[in-house]
């Protein structure tokens, strides 16, 4: 009996000393984190450096994780990536986590492509995000991404035009009637050749008007565009053109400081900055950006387009890929370098309101009082997400054409119905 009992201690002694070196040699083997990344900005403007920012996170985070080796495909264009995520899920081969494609996010979710967040996320991560960003990231109040970069839709000002005609720069809550009224005040036949030739606004569209007036592309019963919000906002989409006399007013009239008013993106406000012919170009006059105008001081009119890194369902890697993903968007040294090296802003209010950010925006080329960060996080706490996100990409693209053929013929309010039974019947 003796003999049998010191066999088996042998034995577990054995079998315990393979698992330990078992897991040894498992820990010490190299482990691969793959990434899924397009090249340049996620905003369609010029950037060579929002990589960079990735590849020093990459470094940080190897230094940080010994045997671990993270590797992402470079040089994938933004238009071609969609394609190539699909291609990569539909062979089984999709990277651990990975930027979400723009317009993508809900077919992913809604598929079973990305695993969900919600057991993994702590309440004190999402509460450091605005609101809008950790939103964008959601789909059926279930978070399958988190944000890393946001980009809201600005009104930027001719501040000298507004000043020669007599009108004080908007605050912040000003309505349409205030809008309306300051335009209408602004477009006049400067030279007394009887041709209008300063304007109140030019890239203006029906969606930053339905917005202005609480409206949205869908409600519980699908997509709805003969909403009286809809109806609202082309109507006074219409008086804006009468007060141009139908001339199509165009970014170039705003660049000779002939406009008074454009919408303009985060990033194609940030991309003017290092751009010495844009600098030329602006150098004529000062300008601001203020909060776009709504119906009333109740609505969020701020639109904000969000990138998202979502995980992969199928990731082995479910530790390393969050713990990737919380530098990226959790982090504030991270989040600080992106807001330097990119165009977008934080998703962080704490990056937003820190005293590096007001220096970068201190030191852009439009005076200091441009864009202040204390702005900035004003129009981030008061916005909601990009209403064109609402429907697919072809669906979008019908509906503009619909209507601004409609709106050419002047028959929007007879037409609309019209246009809800063939976006219904596609």
């Amino acid at each position: 009996m003796k003999w049998r009992f010191r066999h088996l201690i042998v034995l577990v002694l054995v079998i315990v000393s393979g698992i330990l070196s078992f897991a040894l040699w498992s820990s010490s083997q190299e482990k691969i984190l793959r990434i899924g990344v397009y090249a340049g900005s996620s905003w369609d403007v010029p950037n060579s450096r929002e990589n960079r920012v990735l590849d020093d996170l990459i470094e940080e985070f190897e230094e940080s994780h010994p045997h671990v080796k993270v590797v992402y495909e470079s040089g994938i264009p933004k238009k071609d990536y969609g394609d190539w995520l699909a291609e990569k899920i539909l062979e089984g081969e999709q990277p651990d986590l990975f930027m979400v494609p723009e317009n993508d996010f809900s077919m992913l979710a809604s598929t079973g492509a990305l695993k969900t967040l919600d057991s993994l996320i702590a309440d004190e991560q999402k509460e450091a995000f605005y609101p809008v960003a950790y939103e964008a990231g959601q789909y059926q109040r279930v978070s399958y991404a988190l944000p890393v970069e946001s980009n809201p839709i600005m009104m930027c000002v001719n501040k000298d035009l507004l000043e020669k005609e007599g009108v004080s720069i908007p605050e912040s809550g000003w309505t349409l009637a205030d809008f309306y009224e300051i335009c209408k005040k602004v477009t006049k036949d400067t030279n007394g050749d009887g041709v209008v030739d300063q304007y109140g606004i030019t890239d203006y569209t029906w969606q930053q008007a339905l917005v202005a007036y609480g409206g949205h592309l869908t409600d519980k019963s699908g997509i709805n565009v003969d909403s009286a919000e809809m109806h609202q906002a082309l109507s006074f989409m219409s008086k804006l053109e009468t007060l141009n006399q139908h001339y199509q007013v165009t970014s170039n009239d705003f660049d000779e400081g002939k406009v008074a008013f454009y919408p303009m993106s985060l990033a194609q406000y940030r991309t003017y900055k290092p751009y010495p012919y844009h600098v030329a170009k602006y150098s004529s006059f000062s300008w601001t950006c203020i909060s776009m105008p709504t119906a009333s001081p109740e609505v969020y009119g701020t639109q904000v387009k969000t990138s998202l890194f979502a995980m992969s369902s199928n990731t082995k890697q479910e530790k390393l890929a969050w713990e990737f993903m919380l530098l990226l968007s959790q982090n504030e040294k991270s989040q600080q370098a992106l807001f330097e090296k990119s165009q977008g802003t934080s998703v962080l209010p704490t990056v937003v309101k820190s005293q590096q950010t007001r220096e970068i925006l201190q030191a852009d080329d439009f005076g200091l009082d441009s864009l202040t960060s204390e702005r900035l996080d004003h129009m981030m706490e008061r916005s909601i997400m990009d209403i064109g996100q609402e429907v697919d990409r072809q669906t979008l693209e019908r509906i503009d054409y619909l209507i601004k053929e409609a709106s050419g013929n002047q028959e929007i309010d007879s037409a609309l119905p019209s246009i809800q039974k063939e976006i219904e019947s596609r």
